[in-house]
């Protein structure tokens, strides 16, 4: 075979078609995977995706006081951040997300952190969670579904667990303590 710098643009030419195929269908990966991050749950089972700042996570914990062997129930876990915090403290750590890219993010950044025994993820609806052996709830819900998550609360909880919300207080609950909009709840006997 002789060689033949025609040919060589040509071999080029194709190399440089595939490569920029390859780069559109990424791209439309990435876009279709940031729609379904955003878009999934929607609003009929829960709030999209919002990530919890590092503040009102360290204040959750701290508002807490979570102890080492407890189970800490995170409805709506998304990235697993909180998930992760109370797993360093000694708790076990449960999730529940709609989101699968989320959850498979949660799981791989839980064994990044080194808590991976500790954190379990699990993609499915937090309506259909048994809650009964939680002695933590940590939740960001909207307005408008914290009512049927307090009758959720008042129905599964034991007595004694604890509930923090971001943002909403439940209706018909009196917290415990209120700090910056994150709201600490006990159920009683």
């Amino acid at each position: 075979m002789v060689f033949s710098w025609q040919r060589m643009r040509f071999l080029i030419a194709d190399i440089l078609t595939v490569i920029q195929a390859l780069l559109a269908l990424a791209a439309v990966g990435y876009i279709v995977w940031l729609t379904y991050l955003f878009a999934v749950p929607g609003y009929a089972e829960g709030p999209p995706y919002v990530p919890t700042k590092a503040s009102a996570a360290a204040a959750m914990l701290s508002l807490l006081g979570a102890s080492q062997g407890e189970t800490v129930i995170d409805l709506g876990s998304g990235d697993g951040r909180l998930l992760i915090a109370a797993a360093k403290t000694g708790c076990r750590a449960v999730g529940y997300e709609l989101n699968l890219p989320l959850v498979l993010w949660s799981r791989l950044t839980a064994l990044r952190q080194g808590v991976g025994r500790s954190v379990r993820v699990r993609w499915g609806n937090f309506w259909k969670a048994d809650l009964s052996r939680a002695d933590v709830v940590m939740v960001f819900g909207f307005s408008t579904m914290m009512e049927r998550l307090g009758g959720k609360f008042a129905a599964e909880l034991r007595p004694g667990a604890r509930i923090i919300c971001e943002r909403y207080a439940l209706p018909g609950w009196t917290p415990l303590a209120e700090r910056d909009g994150i709201y600490l709840y006990k159920k009683e006997g």
